[in-house]
């Protein structure tokens, strides 16, 4: 990429280490309080309450059932990197070549499964981690750029292009 003309083409494959990097990266930016553990806590409750009314027969088994959803869903907050990355792995886009294309009108992703464009008026915010970005974009979504796959001057281009917002 020279200086005169901003255009920019990558590819990388969407594998375990990308996977795990877009978690780490992701999850960095947002605080782990014990917020995370509402649900689990209003299905325990939920257990309390029909395994101590007992109704019937019917609502031994309701409180057990919410019990072990609630330990499901304590499992799925403490072990959420493996649970998220090994449904990534499992998904048809993994092992697929994902083509990235940095211009000024914006970001192109083009991959097998997935073709997106970001224009850069259409990216609401990001965050710079220590390995990428994370740009949000007005759509209600996100999405990770890991550094790794970019020159350190398209990387400087993609953050003056950002900032210009």
């Amino acid at each position: 990429m020279n200086s005169t003309v901003h255009n920019y083409q990558t590819c990388y494959t969407l594998n375990k280490e990308h996977y795990r990097e877009c978690f780490e990266e992701s999850a960095s930016l947002t605080p782990k309080t014990w917020r995370r553990f509402i649900k689990a806590g209003a299905l325990m409750l939920l257990g309390f309450f029909f395994y101590a009314t007992q109704l019937d027969r019917m609502s031994n088994h309701l409180g057990q059932f919410f019990f072990i959803l609630a330990f499901v869903d304590v499992l799925s907050v403490l072990y959420a990197r493996a649970w998220w990355v090994t449904r990534q792995m499992l998904s048809k886009a993994s092992g697929s070549e994902v083509k990235i294309d940095l211009d000024e009108q914006g970001i192109a992703i083009d991959s097998f499964y997935v073709k997106q464009q970001f224009l850069w008026q259409e990216i609401q915010s990001f965050a710079e981690t220590e390995k990428g970005l994370v740009l949000r974009l007005q759509q209600a979504g996100q999405y990770y750029l890991s550094r790794a796959h970019f020159s350190e001057e398209a990387w400087q281009f993609m953050l003056t292009k950002l900032a210009e917002k």
